[in-house]
């Protein structure tokens, strides 16, 4: 049986020196991680506390600068039930809450047998992006008609990214070879979750939150296919921590060439790393119950 140009494509890239350094980095650092004493009885509790470190994070990327307490808090007290809550910054957080609390219950059980039925790569996107920009479609920033739905030829996206926008057919064609990635068989981790995390921010399918949308995507990439299994990950704190080198690493990868293709995917292998140092964090921070999730944990 031949093996599907994609793949290959991406074998190709995840035999490169360095990103086999990379990826073996990733590995180990995740194995430290997996086999945390937090995460043997209060895994659940791990990943509701990186659903808001990571959703903090990522919305510090796109601008929105919200204090962790303040959406551990509103989360505690239930108060996220509508998409508006007078605080912008607090809603665009609430938004990547939602959508990170969402890629959990795709996820397998760390204790268990428990895998649940996985959506169609098109259904996943729609979700996510549904959750992400729902409180710019409630406030009027976005027409509700262009939530979970590709942009319509003509239509430039509200946001920037790497390389041309493409459109009409060009986009077309874009946005299937990402839902083709996604799910194809036998494609390596890394590479996988990296070309798609760059390939949905260059082409921008979406009218806005693309970039976000994106992150989502790969830590759900990374996690349903074991390279770092626990969903404790806080990947998106390294584009919130360095936010220009974010930018050049999409931007070598959108220059198409075989070495920009390479720095990004390394780039991606980092920001694993650093999630992976804020995972074990996070999992020390509940074991000593100074997190919300910790200390119902203890309760």
């Amino acid at each position: 049986m031949s093996t599907d140009p994609a793949v290959a494509a991406l074998r190709a890239v995840a035999a490169h020196p360095r990103v086999r350094e990379a990826e073996a980095a990733v590995r180990e650092a995740s194995t430290a991680l997996r086999w945390s004493e937090a995460l043997r009885r209060r895994w659940r509790e791990a990943r509701v506390e990186a659903a808001v470190r990571g959703a903090v994070a990522s919305a510090g990327v796109e601008g929105a600068v919200v204090p962790a307490r303040l959406l551990r808090e509103a989360v505690a007290e239930r108060t996220l039930t509508e998409a508006l809550t007078g605080d912008p910054a607090l809603d665009a957080a609430a938004g990547l809450w939602r959508a990170g609390v969402r890629l959990t219950r795709w996820w397998p059980d760390l204790r268990g047998p428990l895998r649940p039925a996985q959506p169609t790569p098109r259904e996943l996107l729609a979700a996510l992006h549904r959750d992400v920009v729902g409180p710019l479609a409630a406030a009027g920033t976005i027409p509700v008609a262009d939530v979970a739905v590709p942009r319509p030829a003509g239509t430039a996206p509200l946001e920037g990214g790497p390389g041309p926008t493409p459109d009409g057919p060009a986009l077309t064609a874009r946005l299937d070879g990402i839902l083709h990635l996604v799910d194809v068989p036998g494609a390596p981790a890394l590479v996988r979750a990296a070309v798609v995390h760059a390939e949905t921010v260059a082409a921008r399918p979406f009218t806005a939150g693309n970039a976000a949308v994106a992150r989502l995507l790969a830590r759900h990439l990374v996690t349903r296919d074991g390279l770092e299994p626990t969903g404790v990950a806080v990947a998106d704190l390294w584009a919130a921590r360095d936010p220009g080198g974010y930018a050049q690493a999409l931007a070598a990868y959108a220059s198409g060439t075989g070495d920009g293709v390479v720095d990004w995917v390394v780039w991606q292998a980092q920001a694993l790393l650093v999630g992976i140092e804020e995972g074990l964090s996070l999992c020390r921070d509940i074991q000593a119950g100074t997190t919300a999730a910790g200390a119902q944990g203890r309760s």
